[in-house]
């Protein structure tokens, strides 16, 4: 569907919501009563450690930001949630949809939280847009990395600027945003050595106040994985 905004929300009177929102199951930080939700289809890269391309090709869509907040309205109150988890592929593409998203939240929506657990591009994350990301109630955002060599970079089509991501993770953290990072290690044909730029930013990284890294699973780490229960078998 090209018109995302045609998309009926979810269903979620077919899950047993109240159990999950008690529990507290959340990818992102606790901060109470959570809720599920999307802004966007797709992402425009094409990382190939990544499913996305093969499932949603690599034409981003996001939806209008009245329309998003009209869901999250409507899981306020037949939920009575205070904060949203947005499960976007890449949430932060176009820096004027979030400018005016977040101005939007603020107008419409005060006192709520809501965080970015999956992952965000930096390019479009300024001082400015933090500001105004903190002041419409985004408490955590997840940075995608990854490498900073930039021959691995090259290899995986990871298209980042490295310094620029730096920045954007300070500018980040200076307005009181929970920062973290997703580093991977052990790339195809990737020797230690490669590994020391990666090890460099991770302290660089430290040091602009990011207080949380994962380094998450992916096929390549299940065929490495396989691979090594093979040679102990």
């Amino acid at each position: 569907m090209k018109n995302v905004d045609d998309i009926p929300d979810p269903d979620w009177s077919l899950f047993p919501m109240e159990g999950y929102i008690a529990g507290d199951h959340t990818h992102g930080m606790d901060m109470g009563r959570s809720m599920p939700i999307m802004a966007s289809r797709s992402c425009p890269y094409e990382c190939t450690f990544c499913s996305s391309p093969f499932m949603w090709t690599t034409l981003w869509r996001a939806r209008e930001p009245q329309n998003v907040i009209n869901e999250m309205k409507r899981y306020m109150e037949e939920y009575k949630v205070t904060n949203f988890d947005f499960y976007d592929l890449t949430a932060i593409v176009k820096r004027d949809w979030i400018v005016g998203f977040s101005k939007m939240v603020i107008d419409q929506l005060p006192g709520i939280t809501w965080q970015l657990p999956s992952d965000t591009r930096s390019e479009a994350i300024d001082a400015e847009v933090v500001e105004l990301l903190y002041a419409s109630g985004c408490r955590q955002m997840n940075y995608a990395p990854e490498s900073c060599n930039p021959e691995i970079l090259k290899r995986i089509k990871k298209k980042v600027k490295s310094d620029r991501m730096l920045e954007s993770m300070g500018d980040a953290v200076k307005n009181r945003i929970s920062v973290k990072a997703n580093i991977m290690m052990g790339f195809p044909d990737e020797k230690k050595r490669d590994l020391i730029p990666t090890f460099r930013f991770m302290a660089q990284m430290a040091w602009v106040g990011v207080d949380d890294v994962s380094l998450p699973g992916s096929r390549i780490f299940q065929r490495a994985a396989r691979k090594e229960n093979r040679q102990v078998g």
